[in-house]
């Protein structure tokens, strides 16, 4: 059986064309100027989400948050109902006067409970907000920032995603590190530690 490569729609190609928008520009502006910055997303995206709280956490100065506790999630949801969960969730964690902002996932762009938050993170919080969308947002409020990839497939968005916030780690003036410097550092930092707080074992 021959082996065909999965669609990727060009998705360097659509990257890079993106991040010279002025949607992404306002997308790196804002992020650069907010120091809490909460991920939302469904499904793949919630991935996404709980992947870019974590690295950008670790990679810059920001404190980052997503909602990765199932026992929280499905108790505002069988409280509040799914369509609520992103807003509880920021009611619970929102900081007012605070440099803050959310950043939506949603592939299609109408996920209701995305939209609803990012609008009660501009209107209650005056937040910054940003969608990151695979095709135009049929409900978005206008004054609402939307970075759109025009994608096809769910997959594709969700790699753009990624990329993204990547890209917005090195708009902030910091990197990510190679793989072969963390295999050193944590070499030489497992290597001092044992030595220093364990005698050798005969």
């Amino acid at each position: 059986m021959k082996t065909t490569m999965i669609e990727f729609e060009g998705l360097l190609d659509s990257f890079s064309e993106m991040i010279h928008t002025e949607e992404f520009k306002k997308l790196q502006s804002d992020f650069n100027d907010s120091d809490n910055v909460f991920f939302i997303g469904n499904g793949g995206s919630h991935s996404v989400a709980t992947h870019a709280a974590s690295d950008v956490s670790r990679l810059t100065e920001k404190r980052c948050y997503s909602l990765d506790s199932a026992s929280y999630l499905t108790s505002i949801a069988n409280d509040y109902s799914y369509n609520n969960i992103f807003m509880q969730w920021l009611e619970d964690y929102a900081i007012e006067g605070s440099k803050s902002m959310v950043v939506g996932f949603s592939g299609s762009g109408n996920s209701k409970n995305v939209i609803s938050t990012l609008a009660l993170a501009s209107d209650k919080y005056k937040f910054n907000t940003c969608l990151l969308s695979g095709q135009k947002s049929n409900v978005l409020p206008e004054y609402i920032n939307e970075v759109m990839f025009s994608n096809d497939y769910f997959h594709v968005h969700e790699i753009l995603c990624m990329l993204t916030f990547y890209q917005l780690v090195h708009g902030t003036g910091n990197g990510c590190p190679t793989i072969k410097s963390e295999i050193v550092r944590k070499g030489a930092h497992a290597e001092s530690y044992r030595t220093t707080k364990y005698k050798e074992i005969k």
